[in-house]
This record gives structure tokens, sequence and C-alpha cells, in this order.
């Protein structure tokens, strides 16, 4: 080929046109039109809650979308009574949700709604070590994960203070028989048997409060077997063999519950007649309910006057281990989202203590409005939460020429007297 007087050759040629498509290359680049990352995909997370308000996530949302421009988060408050309703007609309409609440009952029913955790998330072991026992029973299934766990509240014996000391007990029941026979004190019936007064809400169905967490709480106890392997079935009703003998306890959990509803039962103390168990206890009608921190509120709201007292779920006697039954929520993405991943990652940064704090101050501020909440870090505990405190007064038996201080009192170190003498011996 000649160019003018110029002769290239076919080499020159082929270098000449390398370099002519590097410079277009780079050019592209420069002007942003490949090479370029993908920018990020815009998502508006549709987030279904209960018991907060939008207020409560206000300061996280607006925190993440520092680091997120892309991501938008909605939040919803629904009504925790018709919640699940909600749910499932959204679901079904094809309106579902990105993030919601899940229940720590649900997954049997509902675990085919909700895509599982990715594992580069967060691992079966490192859930495990991070939440209770109770969380990978209730959120775990075929070695994938369906939830993360939002707070747990443990049920409780509620008993009215005053009622306890007219029948002259000083403390609330430890175990089942002794539970029985308290209840024994705190009823009355009359000369016919019929119940005139109730010691405890227990025993029925229609106006008991907690009802299926009481009865399955009892099941427990008495090492029934709740859910199958798998978790998508019940096994409660199965039998199990305990030192050679074949016997069912959950269908001994179940007639032990009723009993309190028998009138021909020695702990005979409720029975369908009595009006709603928290309408009751507000009402001095009955000394014992079994609820959750979340009611004290609505107690105190009823009855400002009633001298409320908590103590822990009864247990078997002899047990090696105390059991109890946890009602608690989790974080769950709908399998029908269309964002799961982007969900997922919001959940874990909500999830990280730091940017955590206010929502959770603002959680336990909805359900107890009165309470202090500080900071206490590296906080010891000198007491013993299952032993005894005791103190005594201590005085000097003679007059002393100078007064014992206290440390405040100190103005200066009483040690360094002390080690200055050593430290000319």
């Amino acid at each position: 080929m000649i160019i003018r007087n110029y002769q290239i050759t076919r080499t020159q040629l082929i270098i000449f046109g390398a370099i002519a498509v590097i410079i277009i290359i780079l050019g592209l680049v420069f002007f942003g039109v490949i090479g370029r990352a993908p920018a990020p995909q815009r998502a508006t997370l549709e987030f279904w809650g209960v018991y907060d308000d939008s207020s409560a996530w206000r300061a996280i949302t607006d925190e993440y979308r520092k680091t997120h421009p892309e991501i938008f988060v909605n939040y919803t408050e629904i009504n925790p009574d018709t919640y699940e309703k909600d749910l499932l007609e959204a679901l079904a309409s094809g309106n579902a949700p990105d993030i919601i609440m899940f229940h720590s009952s649900w997954l049997p029913k509902h675990g085919n709604k909700v895509v599982p955790i990715p594992q580069t998330l967060m691992t079966i072991r490192q859930f495990q070590e991070t939440f209770p026992d109770v969380a990978t029973t209730n959120f775990v299934a075929n070695n994938q994960i369906y939830a993360l766990p939002v707070w747990i509240d443990a049920l409780a014996m509620l008993y009215n203070k005053d009622l306890f000391n007219t029948a002259g007990i000083a403390v609330p029941p430890k175990t089942w028989d002794d539970f029985i026979r308290v209840v024994q004190k705190l009823s009355n019936k009359d000369k016919f048997g019929n119940l005139t007064k109730s010691g405890a809400a227990i025993g029925a169905a229609n106006n008991v409060n907690n009802v299926a967490d009481i009865l399955s709480l009892l099941m427990l106890q008495t090492g029934a077997k709740m859910i199958s392997d798998d978790g998508t079935s019940a096994a409660f009703e199965r039998q199990i063999q305990t030192g050679g003998v074949v016997w069912n306890p959950g269908e001994s959990a179940l007639r032990f519950y009723t009993d309190f509803a028998n009138p021909k039962s020695a702990a005979y103390t409720w029975n369908d007649g009595q009006t709603n168990s928290l309408d009751a206890f507000a009402g001095g009608k009955t000394a014992i309910i079994f609820d959750y921190a979340v009611t004290i509120p609505q107690i105190k709201e009823r009855a400002p006057g009633l001298r409320l007292g908590t103590a822990a779920m009864p247990q078997l006697e002899g047990a090696s281990k105390s059991v109890n039954y946890a009602d608690y929520w989790g974080y769950a993405v709908p399998a029908a989202s269309r964002y799961p991943n982007e969900a997922w990652q919001f959940i874990f940064y909500a999830s990280v203590p730091d940017f955590k704090k206010e929502l959770f101050e603002k959680q336990i501020l909805s359900v107890f409005p009165n309470a202090k909440i500080y900071e206490k870090k590296d906080d010891y505990n000198i007491f013993n939460e299952s032993g005894v405190s005791v103190g005594a007064y201590l005085k000097q038996a003679e007059n002393p020429i100078f007064p014992i201080k206290t440390y405040e009192q100190f103005d200066y170190d009483p040690l360094n007297i002390i080690l200055n003498s050593f430290s000319k011996i």
C-alpha cells in the first residue's frame, strides 16, 4: 500500500490498526460507554411489622441510605390481631412485602412462603452461636435458616400480691406440685362444690389467654417432641419410651392441664363460665395468670392499684433443668419478594448492635413507657438470681478517736502511706 510517496507494509498497517482500536477503547472507557460497573439496582423494600411505628425505624433506614442510596425502605405497622390474615391475603394477591415479621410458631405452616437466609450472610453454626437454642428449634429446618429473631419474651406467672397475702402465701410456687397446693388455698367453693373464687386462670380453652402456649410448655416439660425433624408437622401426639415404659407425654400434659377445670379434681380452680383470664385478673377475680411481659402495661392501665408480682413458670418436681416457653418474632423475607437479596442485606444491617440501639430502646419503651434505659458496659453482678443475699449492720464497740470514713470521703489515697513506707525499706 502506497500513501503519497510512502510505502506502508502489511505489518505497519496491522500495528496502526491495533493502535487505533486501543485509542477507541480508551475513549469509550473515558466517556463511560464501556468498562464502568453497572449502577446498583434501585429498589423500594416494603417492610411489614407489628408493635413498632414508622418513627422507630426512621433513624436506621436513613442511616442505611447513606451507604445504599439506591435502597428505599417503606415501613408499615400492621395490627397484630389481623397481621397473619392481612399477610396471607397480600401473598395470595401478589402484593407481598419484601420484609415481614415472622412469628416463632409459623415455620411448620408458613415455612414454604419465605426464602431462607443465604449462607454467605450467616451459617447454621453462626446462628446457633448467636441466638438461644429455642431460635434454632423455631427458625431452622432442613439445614436452612428462615428468620432472624427480633426479641424473645418468655412465659411468666403473674400473681396478685394482695390475694397471696390474704391467703397466707409468702412466695410464689416453684413447682407444679406447689402450684396445686397454692391454688387450693386461693380457691373457694360453696357447699355444692361450685367455684366461687378462682385461684388461677388455667384448665379451659376459650377464656384463657395463651392456652396453646401454656399447654405447649407442659408438653415440653413432660418430654413431648413438638414438631417433626423436618419441621413440617406436629409430633406432640407421639408416644415415647422412657426407662422401658412406653407412654404419651403430650396426652399426660393435656390431662394435667384440664384437671384445673374439672370439678371432680382436687385442683379445680377455673371453668368455662369465668370471664376472660386477663379481665378476671385485672378485676381481682383470680389470683394467677400466665402471660408475657408485653401484657403488664395493659394490666397496670386497667388496674393501677393492683400489686402485681411476677415469677418464673412452675417446673416439674425434681426436673434437672428449667424449661420455659418463648413467644417472639423474627425478620423474614417472603419467597414472593422482588428483592430478596437486598431485603436480607438490610435485615442484617439493622441487626448490627450499633445501629440497633435506638430501635431497641424504642421497642422497650413501647412496652414499658416509664422505663429508664442506661448503658452498662461490662457490668459485674455479684448477686445470684437463685441464691439469697444477706445484709448486716456493723457498729464499733467503743467510741473511736477518728471516725471511720467511706471511700467517697477520703481526700487522699490511704494506701499511699503504706506503700511509701515499703518503698523506703
